[in-house]
């Protein structure tokens, strides 16, 4: 049987672009950095796919935005870079962006506008 702590490390995620750091609105119960390190890069991916001007970003400006990992005491544990992220995804052979850019039951690829018009 696996050594379970009585209790989990607590994390705070922070967004931060270099001009601006938000804090996540929730502080984590996770088993270890690896698992803070998983969320930080799921906070990113959301933040990349629902953000509606990320890609029209340049890559500096995207290479400023990076998700912070604190523990309880406020130390820095971990920062994780969204382009990052954004490489890991690069890496699978089918992502949620390349999904929304499939052509849409009337031929358009414009998921915005259909969003607006339903």
């Amino acid at each position: 049987m696996a050594n379970i702590p009585a209790t989990m490390p607590r994390y705070s995620l922070f967004l931060d672009n270099q001009r601006k750091r938000v804090r996540y609105p929730e502080t984590l119960d996770l088993s270890d950095v690896d698992a803070a390190q998983r969320v930080a890069r799921r906070v990113a991916d959301v933040f990349m796919e629902v953000v509606p001007y990320w890609d029209e970003l340049t890559p500096e400006q995207q290479n400023r935005y990076a998700v912070e990992i604190m523990d309880e005491a406020g130390g820095l544990l971990l920062t994780v870079p969204f382009m990052e992220t954004e490489e890991a995804r690069a890496d699978q052979p089918e992502t949620r962006r390349d999904k929304e850019k499939e052509a849409l039951p009337d031929g358009s690829t414009d998921r915005a506008g259909k969003c607006q018009e339903e």
